[in-house]
């Protein structure tokens, strides 16, 4: 038994140095980060040393010597590994401790929560509710969203016009001003939405049928091919063809259409092999997504239009949703073009939505560090497209672990509670669902007949989660089923 503790000495003590090696390798980036952020920045690279190998046999050594297995340290992981180290006999003097302890971990995110979503309850995450101007003349239903939990209002600037969206922000004034409660404003940037775009005949019919094993190409116009023979879908964004390669998967309608690059003609024409199709109607329709999941696009996520709303967003909302944010520098040039409008500006919410973005999802934060308050959406619409389905409950828990260990609040978003929302009966998945949207700071929900009906069906479930939950970390309040048996038997 010595023995193996002497090990777990020597192996802490070689993970602990890592840790305190890489943070002054990466010290030259540091420089730029916003001085609120800096024990964030040291924890996050603790974190990532950490977690580049498989620490799992040194987990089950840990437990089975009755000791922290640091699973639940990710908001403070170098304290938690030094607190071991004393434990097991280690010399460590006050001093000698990192800074960024459980408690003043929990004290940062508190303080970002507050500023992001104006409710730092702690176990009680933040509601975000989609409102469009089919609510502008109902003033009394936006002050019931209120008065049921709703404390951030979503504006689509995908959709509308700045006369709707003042006309939305004037009657959520209104609703705060009756109810005495306080709403924070998100507003999305569109981005660039890539989508299917009939072109030739088929720009006056609203779907052809496509099968499996078909021969389709990927190009603006029909120049080369046969129009009687071949089927040509522009994309919306023709950019991006230039960036595919042979072999990289296509996904059209949400996954429905499954195909693979078989022949990159030139930069602008591709061909895709059909491999399968996930529809009762084999057929292909206009201004449906196209995904590209294996493919490096360099295309920049701040459009034209983005450009023309951004001076509204930057006036009226208190957080902005920055769409297929890919890399650090698609931050840095948000950054820019709202500071030309001044330097009181929004906070940023970074939406998680591509493959690449995942990849880039620690360079992400650090670049978002450089501002005093930042988010992140786990979209999982497009998300779940591009690292398939059976992977997105492992990458939406990646995503929540490291941006615990970086203290950034996180939005759950997508389809919470969908069914209920349209039909007003919740399915036993989507309440599995909810429940464990709860680990995030935030949870968004769409539009819908039954939306206050699915605000309290998650006021339910928040109340009930927040008593065994915070965060991953399950607590231990009274459990009626042990203490009804033990009384009983």
């Amino acid at each position: 038994m010595e023995t193996d503790l002497d090990s777990l000495r020597l192996e802490l003590s070689t993970l602990e140095k890592e840790m305190v090696a890489e943070v002054e390798r990466k010290r030259k980036c540091s420089d730029d980060i916003h001085p609120r952020q800096f024990n964030s920045w040291k924890n996050l690279i603790h974190y990532l040393t950490l977690r580049q190998a498989d620490r799992r046999d040194l987990q089950l050594r840990l437990h089975n010597a009755g000791l922290s297995a640091l699973s639940n340290s990710e908001s403070h992981i170098r304290h938690q590994v030094q607190a071991v180290e004393k434990r097991l006999g280690v010399s460590l003097e006050e001093k000698d401790f990192a800074t960024c302890n459980y408690q003043v971990s929990r004290e940062i995110l508190s303080e970002n929560v507050s500023h992001l979503f104006a409710f730092p309850v702690p176990h009680h995450p933040s509601i975000m509710v989609t409102l469009d101007s089919t609510v502008v003349d109902s003033v009394d239903f936006v002050s019931d969203l209120l008065r049921a939990g709703m404390t951030v209002a979503r504006i689509n600037l995908a959709h509308e016009t700045e006369k709707e969206w003042t006309q939305v922000l004037d009657l959520i004034q209104e609703a705060e001003s009756i109810t005495k409660k306080t709403c924070r404003i998100y507003m999305d940037l569109a981005g660039p939405k890539i989508r299917t775009k009939f072109i030739g005949k088929q720009k006056k019919r609203d779907q052809v049928p496509i099968q499996e094993g078909q021969l389709l190409f990927l190009g603006p116009s029909y120049e080369g091919l046969n129009p009687k023979k071949e089927l040509v879908i522009s994309p919306t964004e023709i950019e991006v063809l230039k960036y595919l390669k042979e072999g990289e998967r296509v996904f059209i309608d949400d996954g429905k259409i499954q195909g693979i690059i078989e022949e990159k003609i030139n930069d602008e024409l591709v061909s895709v092999r059909v491999l399968k199709i996930i529809k009762k109607k084999p057929s292909l329709k206009p201004e449906k997504g196209i995904n590209f999941p294996d493919s490096k696009i360099k295309i920049n996520p701040l459009t034209d239009y983005d450009l023309e709303v951004l001076p509204f967003a930057v006036k009226h909302a208190d957080l902005i949703g920055y769409s297929f944010v890919n890399r650090p520098r698609d931050l840095a040039n948000l950054m820019a073009e709202m500071k030309k409008y001044g330097e009181n500006i929004p906070s940023v919410i970074l939406k998680i939505e591509t493959s690449l973005a995942v990849r880039n999802l620690p360079a992400l934060l650090l670049e978002g560090m450089k501002s005093p308050f930042f988010g992140v959406m786990i979209a999982r619409g497009d998300l779940a497209v591009e690292v398939g389905f059976e992977r997105m409950s492992e990458v939406q828990d990646e995503i929540l672990w490291i941006c615990e260990a970086a203290h950034v609040p996180v939005i759950w978003a997508t389809q919470v509670m969908e069914t209920l929302h349209k039909s007003g009966l919740a399915t036993r998945a989507e309440i599995t669902d909810a429940s464990q949207a709860t680990m995030a700071e935030c949870i968004m929900i769409n539009k819908g007949p039954h939306t206050l009906e699915v605000l309290d069906s998650l006021q339910n479930i928040i109340q009930r989660m927040g008593t065994h939950r915070d965060k991953k970390r399950y607590t231990f309040r009274e459990l009626k089923i042990a203490s009804r048996f033990l009384a009983r038997y």
